[in-house]
């Protein structure tokens, strides 16, 4: 393909991608601001400059999920508007097909799918944990107990009298029950003042109560330290809350997940809900590839022979919004492990690619 045309090409279609993207990032910022306003009247003490920083932490979230309605969108936009100038008609007159002039776009597609898989995304994780963060420190939520890393757990128990802090550099589950290893705990009174401290080489989390054999307890108050056979501590956390805090792989980077991944097959938690969503996130250039092609179905001069053009745009838009909900439901269905996580990640995106490339060599070369 000639050089200058490629060029061409590709500087119309990246500045109407990017008119898109910003157009629609300033629409989610303003329903993101509406609506925590909203919930924020609700509250006393909460600043309007913190609700922005909330609006402003939760759209990277939101343009990495629509990334691909981005795409679609700047296809429709950009065959059309060349469609009514005659541009792509003049290219069709001096030799070159939908196919040479669709190698550009599908070379842009593919590097901000990639871009938006290894950049984007681990950014979006960040801005998703201050998000977070955010939402606690000013009251929108409450607080969560939990910290973890690869390597290891914080728990933390806000209990009536006392808090307990719980560090432990491995847990693993176990039937109904989570054993920790290298426990360190961390007794604090109402103004975080230390009271005592236990060690201990294991302990086994079940029914609220957490068994430590062999503990060695500190007490700083007495100056004194001595060992104890079986320390049993009431608490309020339990399995589910793990489980539940392990659940959250929007907020983790997408160079992480292999190592996280096999961290929680170490400690036998379940691994489902982190494998589909990386598999998901590597397909995601693949998805948006698709949302193209269908653009270009719909959209490109060939197709628009018969007229309808308002027709043409909005079932452009309906397909992508079926490929978007099979996605969500092959998805469920590999959570459910109903379909292997492979197959429910790439299916609806190849699938979707293959039928519009194939109704675009029809449409293009009959």
């Amino acid at each position: 393909m000639n050089l200058i045309l490629f060029r061409y090409i590709l500087k119309h279609f990246s500045l109407i991608f990017f008119a898109t993207l910003f157009s629609l990032a300033v629409i989610i910022m303003l329903f993101d601001t509406v609506e925590l306003l909203r919930i924020a009247s609700k509250r006393e003490n909460i600043a309007f400059l913190d609700i922005l920083a909330l609006a402003f932490l939760k759209s990277p979230q939101m343009i990495h999920i629509i990334f691909p309605f981005i795409v679609l969108i700047s296809g429709i936009i950009f065959f059309l508007k060349y469609s009514a100038s005659l541009e792509l008609t003049v290219m069709r007159a001096v030799g070159f097909s939908a196919w040479n002039f669709m190698v550009p776009i599908v070379t842009f597609v593919l590097l901000i799918g990639v871009f938006d898989v290894t950049i984007f995304s681990p950014f979006s994780a960040l801005t998703a944990k201050r998000y977070e963060r955010l939402e606690e420190r000013i009251g929108l939520t409450k607080s969560t107990p939990f910290s973890w890393t690869e390597k290891g757990l914080w728990l933390r128990d806000a209990q009536e009298n006392q808090t307990l802090v719980v560090r432990a550099s491995r847990v693993r589950q176990e039937k109904n029950a989570v054993i920790l290893d290298n426990i360190s705990i961390f007794e604090l009174d109402k103004k975080d003042q230390l009271l005592r401290q236990i060690e201990a080489e294991n302990g086994l989390l079940s029914n609220n109560t957490l068994t430590l054999p062999n503990a060695f307890i500190i007490d700083p108050i007495l100056a004194d330290s001595y060992a104890k056979q079986v320390e049993s501590i009431q608490t309020n956390i339990s399995l589910n809350q793990i489980l539940e805090r392990f659940d959250e792989p929007r907020t983790m980077s997408f160079w992480r997940f292999p190592k996280f991944i096999d961290f929680l097959k170490e400690s036998g938690f379940s691994t489902n809900v982190h494998q589909m969503y990386f598999h998901q996130l590597i397909a995601y250039p693949i998805t948006m590839l698709a949302m193209l092609f269908i653009a270009a179905v719909f959209s490109l001069p060939a197709t628009m022979r018969q007229g309808k053009t308002l027709l043409r745009i909005v079932s452009a838009v309906l397909c992508g919004f079926l490929l978007y909900s099979l996605g969500q439901i092959s998805g469920v269905a590999g959570l459910s492990q109903n379909l292997p996580f492979f197959l429910a990640a790439w299916g609806p995106a190849v699938i979707s690619l293959l039928l519009s490339v194939s109704a675009l060599l029809h449409l293009e070369d009959g």
